[in-house]
């Protein structure tokens, strides 16, 4: 029997990053609380950048444009930790 054909037993099986991050719940809460404090963070400096910026100009309207930059600069951010925890290479 050629021993190049035979399957790997399990515990001579190699895991992936991804079956060791799905089977470690520490690392999945940290992930979860992880993303829930960037977007947090994200949105509030978004939010008081542009309420600043209305406080200076006297407008009503930079605090919205604040919180859509500070939402798409949380989900950019947010992809890039999920891609670390995941043992994926960030580019």
């Amino acid at each position: 029997m050629d021993p190049s054909k035979e399957t790997p037993s399990k515990e001579n099986r190699k895991k992936s990053d991804y079956e060791s991050f799905g089977e470690d719940p520490w690392r999945a809460m940290g992930l979860v609380g992880t993303i829930g404090a960037d977007l947090a963070v994200c949105l509030g400096l978004g939010y008081w950048l542009g309420h600043k910026a209305d406080l200076a100009n006297g407008t009503g309207y930079y605090s919205i444009i604040g919180l859509v930059a500070g939402l798409a600069v949380g989900i950019v951010t947010v992809i890039f930790l999920i891609r670390t925890f995941a043992g994926g290479k960030a580019k």
